[in-house]
């Protein structure tokens, strides 16, 4: 099923790393909790897994229903691997994924616009490209995120989804 979300809804076609799928997945807590289907998306801080965002899925369609983040998310990120020379830092996972498909450049994911300038960048790393949703929400995280990455010797670039798209994951939609 998490197969199914990631290369067919959303036509994702590069490789993705630290994805796992658990098939009852707790939702809730206590007399509340439910157990549903989810892909589970590790979230790295200097390389160690700091959180996951769990991404329910419906059993019908495949489609997504909710995601929550659990652990220390600040300062973490989906990576899809090792950090490249040059990185895109995106709101969403999906977001991340597609751009990277696209494009060849690895692409990180905040996992929302709250933490989008909030990830720990390695110093190895000498290009960021700001990736932010083309709304209100995105371009007010792309302007504290401009700030927050700036340092000697590493180049800050922006680009913005092509078109009237909110964001990279849309290209690809089908």
């Amino acid at each position: 099923m998490a197969e199914h979300y990631v290369r067919e809804v959303r036509n994702i076609w590069a490789p993705v790393d630290d994805l796992r799928f658990h098939p009852r997945c707790p939702r809730g807590q206590g007399s509340l909790v439910s157990f549903e289907p989810a892909l589970l998306v590790a979230m790295r801080k200097a390389g160690v897994v700091a959180a996951i965002q769990r991404i329910f899925l419906d059993p019908s369609s495949a489609t997504y229903t909710d995601k929550l983040v659990l652990g220390q998310a600040i300062g973490a990120a989906w990576t899809n691997g090792p950090p490249a020379k040059t990185i895109g830092i995106c709101e969403g996972f999906e977001t991340a994924a597609a751009y990277t498909s696209l494009t060849g450049i690895q692409a990180w994911a905040t996992m929302g616009a709250k933490r989008f300038h909030q990830v720990d960048i390695p110093a190895s790393v000498e290009t960021v490209i700001l990736l932010a949703d083309n709304d209100l929400e995105g371009r007010r995280a792309h302007d504290r995120a401009l700030d927050a990455y700036r340092r000697a010797g590493r180049s800050i670039e922006t680009e913005w989804p092509p078109g009237r798209m909110n964001d990279w994951a849309q290209l690809l939609k089908r």
